[in-house]
């Protein structure tokens, strides 16, 4: 079977009664995490900027924004969801896919649940639905789609997107084909955007373009019925050779993506490939009580994609500061803590941090080098290794193979919960929050999406 009828069976016609209930579980902690991101992003600037855009057009009120009083269209709503929920860098990322998952399709699935009246239990199994096809065309396609300089969040998201609307609304086989069909024309985003508004719009394009791809594609709107395998389909165009896609292909339907270490939550608000600098910073600076004045040297050995990937050396703003290894170090040394309060532009500023910033080296080793890592050990599984040297000679120096929420070191439902309090507070009151997100660790036995939309939208 060809891959493109091949995803289209899966998606319109997989049995999900018999998921396994870890995989659902896992599931549910990763859409409540989401909605919090949300929550937490819904007074980003780059929000306000969006907004004001959708207000201008004037969609007709269809779908709620998180976190908002707006209501506008579908495709609107899906486009400012995805924004807010990526707009404080603090969503998951899928290990499978090199990108994160939920943030384009929690969107999508708002959007439809709402407007369609469908239960939580559809949701659940929609976005279960979604993620597996983010994740065996991530395998098929990474890690070399990710050095060409695609954000997969973008690209590969916009047939997640689409994948979990076509589940949601219910489409037979061969109207998902179209569906995904019309998405590859519309998947793209450049890593070269990091560390500006446009890397959190990579949330919201794919699931605008998802939910469009899959709306046409309801109403008769034809693309190539191949798309994924033609001479000039997606695999060709994004992706490795054939022998790759058929290995990742093989399994779907057969095995759940959430059952492997797949799904990593953040602890931190930043890009995650500074997971590991941070975690070994802060745990050297609490063991040995170090005093960032008697710092020398910070030396960080990290995966040759690593600073490939937050490559801002000299960042000048908050958003630049979630893709800087040098100022996450310094400010880790600093704070001994990384939050959303880390990462304004005055904190950035900061004199005590520039001066740090200029004593942090960040190296790749010869084990972790392009030619001795490729196709091997991948920027998301490698090990960063921290150094710091004291004006006194000292060397202290910390392995970092598991951050905190890593998939092998996950963040727990309290951690979660916690997480998402503290986001929410941002735009809802304490009784309101507690009730969004008691609502979400049950959204199984929610009988209508419009009752979650409603709660987090004040």
């Amino acid at each position: 079977m060809a891959a493109t009828e091949e995803f289209a069976r899966f998606i319109a016609e997989a049995d999900l009664g018999k998921v396994p209930g870890e995989v659902r579980d896992k599931a549910v902690l990763a859409l409540t995490d989401c909605l919090g991101c949300g929550l937490g992003g819904a007074r980003a600037p780059a929000v306000a900027t969006v907004l004001d855009f959708i207000r201008e057009g004037g969609g007709a009120p269809q779908a709620g924004i998180i976190g908002n009083d707006l209501r506008t269209s579908l495709p609107d709503a899906a486009l400012a969801n995805g924004l807010i929920a990526s707009a404080l860098l603090y969503d998951d990322t899928s290990l499978a896919m090199h990108g994160h998952s939920t943030a384009t399709l929690l969107p999508v699935l708002l959007a439809l649940g709402e407007k369609l009246h469908k239960s939580g239990r559809d949701l659940l199994d929609s976005y279960l639905i979604g993620f597996e096809v983010e994740a065996v065309i991530g395998l098929a396609v990474e890690p070399e789609h990710y050095e060409r300089g695609w954000h997969a969040t973008a690209t590969i998201g916009a047939l997640g997107a689409a994948a979990s609307a076509c589940r949601l609304m219910g489409l037979p086989t061969d109207k998902v084909r179209m569906a995904l069909g019309i998405a590859t024309s519309m998947a793209g985003g450049s890593r070269q955007n990091f560390g500006t508004m446009t890397q959190a719009l990579h949330g919201g394009l794919p699931a605008r373009n998802g939910l469009v791809a899959a709306t046409l594609a309801a109403r008769g709107f034809t693309a190539d019925s191949n798309i994924l395998e033609s001479r000039m389909g997606f695999f060709a165009i994004f992706g490795p050779d054939n022998r790759k896609v058929e290995a990742a292909t093989a399994g779907l339907g057969r095995e759940w993506a959430l059952q492997r270490p797949v799904l990593a939550m953040k602890l931190y608000p930043c890009g995650f490939p500074l997971h590991r600098p941070i975690e070994g910073t802060i745990e050297l600076a609490v063991e040995h009580d170090i005093d960032p004045d008697t710092v020398a040297e910070v030396r960080c050995d990290v995966h040759y994609l690593i600073p490939e990937t937050v490559f801002h050396d000299n960042p000048q703003t908050g958003l630049e500061g979630k893709t800087s290894i040098a100022y996450c170090v310094a400010r880790s040394l600093l704070d001994r803590r990384i939050g959303l309060a880390q990462f304004t532009d005055e904190k950035v500023q900061d004199p005590a941090a520039r001066r740090l910033m200029e004593k942090v080296r960040v190296e790749v080793p010869p084990e972790l080098s392009r030619e001795a890592v490729r196709g091997r050990v991948t920027a998301i599984a490698a090990p960063a290794t921290v150094t710091i040297t004291l004006r006194d000679g000292t060397e202290l120096s910390k392995v970092v193979q598991y951050y905190r929420g890593d998939p092998n070191r996950p963040l727990t439902e309290a951690d979660v919960a916690d997480k998402f309090r503290d986001c929410a507070a941002t735009v809802l009151d304490a009784e309101r929050t507690e009730t969004l997100l008691q609502t979400m660790t049950v959204i199984a036995s929610v009988k209508d999406v419009a009752g979650i939309v409603k709660l987090a939208t004040p």
